[in-house]
């Protein structure tokens, strides 16, 4: 049987999710990581938060393989896309391991693999949550439960998605960090 290293995390990943680190007026107890990728995000939330609870989510089972591997012990690793709607889905593999996505973005292959999904509504509501799915953002924020949510960490891919995710979130959450006005970027969302 052959081993499998688990895939360093470089250092431009913890540079990228370090952008979502905001101070928080709490300390999350949950936190629901999105597009969980090989567990950059999951690493620097525990170092940050080490008794939250962590759920990861990600689709790619390459990135699974390194995500069960790098994510802190007590992680919940659930190796599913987090979708509208249950059930399989083709995926295109992307350039590199952080763009796989079901939308072409100029990142992404030509390349489909077959992924499980799950749909967002089933998730467990949790008190961070921190969405990466290279262009499915919108439509999770539309299914996810959000009743005990505290704040969002969110990546957009357009500036309409960035307009409709500020715009769903206004009535409940304020933003409290990111939109540097380009084309792709993150949000920090916080509960009113």
């Amino acid at each position: 049987m052959k081993t499998i290293e688990p895939q360093a995390i470089p250092q431009w990943l913890y540079d990228e999710v370090d952008e979502y680190f905001i101070d928080l007026p709490f300390e999350p107890a949950s936190i629901l990581d999105i597009g969980a990728n090989i567990g950059a995000f999951a690493q620097r939330a525990h170092e940050k938060w080490p008794q939250a609870r962590i759920i990861c989510c990600e689709p790619m089972p390459s990135n699974v393989c390194h995500l069960r591997r790098n994510a802190p012990a007590g992680t919940q690793i659930i190796s599913a896309a987090v979708r509208e709607h249950s059930g399989v889905d083709e995926i295109f593999i992307g350039d590199t391991f952080v763009t796989g996505s079901f939308v072409q973005l100029g990142r992404q292959t030509q390349q489909k693999i077959l992924v499980e999904c799950i749909a967002a509504k089933e998730l467990p509501a949790c008190e961070l949550v921190k969405i990466d799915t290279e262009g499915c953002e919108v439509e999770i924020l539309r299914n996810l439960p959000l009743h005990q949510t505290r704040a969002i960490f969110v990546e957009h891919h357009s500036r309409a998605d960035a307009e409709t995710i500020k715009n769903m979130l206004a009535a409940t959450f304020r933003l409290s960090g990111g939109d540097s006005g380009d084309a792709m970027g993150s949000f920090a969302f916080v509960r009113k």
